[in-house]
């Protein structure tokens, strides 16, 4: 009777995802290692890094309303002309969320009981998700990352993110949005190298639906080379310049991470 009541209280404890059995200790996914997205650096048009020309080369067009719409075309416009988009890491400052999603450098997850904490080379940067139980705090100001809470459903991490900042854009093909947008995420494993998050958005003020879209990141082989490593933007340290003057991301071995990108 007493080992069944142990029992009933550790399953109110220990969040959905958790193992736990007489003689085992609790166990979580294992998402340990080195993550790189595989996936592309726009929401909209997975794995392309061709100059964008128009909202017509995208196969998952944001369903934007007509103020944000009239926006994004602008930029795209802009865009196809030559002229760069407002991409906050141009100026070293931190992609926010869901933006970060799509950053080419690798991430590591630190998973534990009440939190998971998301550590991207990009900007040294990191997210906090919690994970026990605590409620979106009232006075929240707007941040990058806004305040992110989540919840195991079995072996996959359900996170929802609010107070995200309206000056950061969703992508680098320049998709706006506003501070009511909300973010929900679900990571899981759907391979032993291969973790994928399905990003739903939700904006009453930009989108006239949510909008979904998924990214997914592999697990890089062991090694000693294969680790984050330190990026100080200011320093430009972590970029490779081409002999056409084009710049791309170096890879924890040295090499580009997506090839030349201008």
């Amino acid at each position: 009777m007493f080992r069944a009541i142990g029992l009933a209280i550790a399953s109110l404890i220990l969040p959905a995802g958790v193992v736990s059995a007489a003689g085992q200790k609790p166990s979580l996914p294992d998402w340990s290692g080195t993550w790189v997205n595989i996936t592309g650096i726009y929401f909209a048009n997975p794995g392309t890094f061709r100059p964008l020309q128009n909202a017509g080369t995208f196969t998952n067009p944001p369903p934007l309303n007509a103020e944000y719409d009239k926006k994004w075309k602008a930029t795209l416009a802009a865009s196809a002309s030559g002229e760069p988009i407002n991409d906050r890491r141009a100026d070293c400052l931190w992609p926010g969320v869901p933006a970060i999603n799509l950053s080419p450098m690798p991430s590591e997850y630190v998973i534990s009981r009440d939190r998971v904490a998301i550590l991207n080379e990009s900007t040294g940067g990191f997210r906090l998700i919690y994970t026990d139980g605590r409620e979106v705090p009232e006075d929240l100001d707007p941040s990058y990352n806004g305040f992110s809470t989540g919840h195991w459903e079995g072996d996959t991490l359900v996170v929802d993110t609010v107070g995200l900042r309206a000056d950061v854009t969703i992508d680098q093909s320049g998709i706006e949005h506003s501070d009511r947008l909300k973010v929900r995420e679900r990571i899981r494993k759907i391979a032993p190298d291969l973790l994928e998050d399905e990003i739903t958005m939700t904006d009453p003020a930009a989108f006239t639906k949510p909008w979904k879209a998924k990214v997914q990141y592999r697990r890089m082989p062991p090694g000693p080379a294969n680790r984050i490593m330190e990026f100080v933007c200011l320093d430009n340290n972590r970029n490779g310049v081409g002999a056409d003057g084009s710049t791309y991301t170096l890879g924890p071995d040295g090499k580009p991470l997506n090839g030349p990108a201008k």
